[in-house]
């Protein structure tokens, strides 16, 4: 658990409990396992603290739903709630309770894995010679309009039982929450709706409120994908009519389990795209309705940041990051006038640079192991940016005769290539030994390599003494 220094309403940070962990470790466990031995949260490791977070991005600061609310817990309230996580992950991925389609918060699977098992479907189905209809759909405020009793039914049939759903029933009823901000205090009102963001608890209790999407949907494991509320289906088929009904079709089941489970789908900004072997011609004046909408296909559709053509390539995601290497390269240069080389600046470029050319390397760069093989354009523009960063911390000029791996040396920044191999290694050790906390179901990649079937029917969740 982080050290982190935001307080909740008992006004003690984490830090000071690490601190004195020798002498507050037994007193700590005898509190915790009384709570788990009971099945009673207290009502004071309930009651929370709201620091709304300004979500920037060019949103007006005196509208409120700007802001994104975090809320921070008591230090003890955060030990209980890590100690039944730590059991319940154990659980769900034994009885493989959440789909394999969802990949949001959980152990061995990001969205690079997400995007890459979505991307690998719909190519699959376009090699075939299919058409191939994708929706993106947008729920406004997910977490914050969940009805938490709505949670206990299906966390019974997790095979949530006895103490254990009552803790849980304890956990998510009667507990209160005042805002704090710029040293103002509201009053506390009572929770009704809602996962706490910034809870331990919250995120793992939102995926077992959508663990049952796909059955009640109707649709498979070759149908969708999911990472927290970022939920994309599609559909497969011989014609442009036979997808747009399927989508359709499953568009409706998704708005209605949407409203049952209390979220709220925006179909204003559902995405539509067509693609595979169908042509632009024929989709231009295609139409499907969702939710009340009719919504026409556009030429890209954007899943977990990044881009996708109705070809299915990256070429939209790619000509975004040349721009974006662009710019940053530019920045570092301007900032280097300003920050001494060395350490602090390259700290800065790897960062500003580095971190952004990581994210999803492994799906939208194609690593290259042959140096006699040239890179694509926009690999090249790419990687002319990155000289450029070297150069700034170097103290180089572009005239300067320096070979670009010894300017790369210098500098210590990796070549795009380099960057786009270790995300491959890494997804590909993933796919081989990475499953959902230490057993149950196995990364989404190495299913697609080598599928494998368990039956975990019938196990109990059960607490562990601490």
């Amino acid at each position: 658990m982080r050290a982190t220094e935001a307080l909740g309403v008992d006004g003690i940070p984490v830090s000071v409990l690490k601190k004195g962990i020798e002498v507050l470790a037994g007193p700590i466990s005898h509190l915790v396992n009384r709570s788990l031995a009971s099945g009673t949260v207290p009502t004071a490791l309930k009651l929370s603290n709201v620091l709304p977070i300004y979500k920037g991005k060019g949103k007006s600061a005196a509208d409120p739903a700007s802001y994104r609310p975090v809320c921070i817990l008591p230090a003890l309230s955060k030990i209980l709630e890590t100690v039944v996580k730590t059991d319940f992950e154990i659980h769900l991925a034994k009885t493989e309770a959440l789909p394999n389609t969802q990949f949001g918060f959980r152990r061995g699977r990001s969205t690079t894995t997400a995007l890459a098992t979505a991307h690998a479907k719909w190519l699959k189905a376009k090699q075939r010679g299919k058409v191939v209809g994708v929706l993106g759909f947008d729920l406004s405020a997910a977490f914050d309009t969940v009805d938490q009793l709505q949670l206990l039914p299906k966390l019974k049939k997790l095979g949530i039982e006895g103490m254990q759903l009552e803790w849980f029933k304890s956990y998510l009823s009667g507990g209160s929450q005042r805002v704090v901000w710029n040293g103002a205090e509201s009053d506390f009102l009572n929770v009704k709706y809602g996962v706490r963001q910034g809870s331990i608890l919250g995120p793992i209790l939102y995926l077992v409120l959508v663990a049952d999407v796909t059955s009640c949907v109707g649709i498979g494991d070759e149908e969708n994908s999911s990472y927290a509320d970022d939920f994309f289906l599609w559909a497969v088929g011989d014609s442009l009519e036979e997808v747009g009904l399927l989508l359709e079709t499953k568009a409706d089941a998704f708005s209605k389990y949407a409203g049952g489970n209390g979220l709220v789908l925006n179909a204003a900004k559902t995405q539509f795209m067509i693609g595979g072997k169908a042509k632009k011609k024929d989709t231009s004046a295609f139409t499907i309705r969702v939710g009340g909408v009719e919504l026409h296909p556009s030429d890209e559709i954007e899943f977990l940041g990044v881009k996708f053509d109705s070809d299915f390539t990256t070429a939209p995601h790619n000509a975004y990051v040349v721009k974006a290497a662009k710019q940053r390269a530019a920045l570092i240069s301007r900032l280097a006038v300003h920050i001494p080389r060395g350490k602090y600046l390259r700290q800065l470029a790897r960062g500003l640079m580095v971190g952004k050319l990581s994210y999803a390397a492994a799906v939208v760069t194609t690593p290259r192991f042959d140096k006699n093989k040239e890179p694509d354009a926009a690999h090249r523009a790419v990687q002319v940016a990155i000289n450029d960063v070297a150069r700034s911390i170097a103290g180089c000029r572009r005239r300067d005769h320096i070979r670009i791996e010894d300017l790369l040396s210098i500098a210590k920044i990796p070549s795009l290539n380099e960057i786009t191999v270790m995300a491959v290694a890494v997804e590909t050790w993933k796919c081989f030994h990475s499953n959902d906390g230490g057993c149950g179901a196995r990364n989404p990649i190495g299913d697609l390599v080598f599928p494998t079937q368990r039956d975990r029917r019938g196990l109990r969740l059960r607490w562990r003494v601490h």
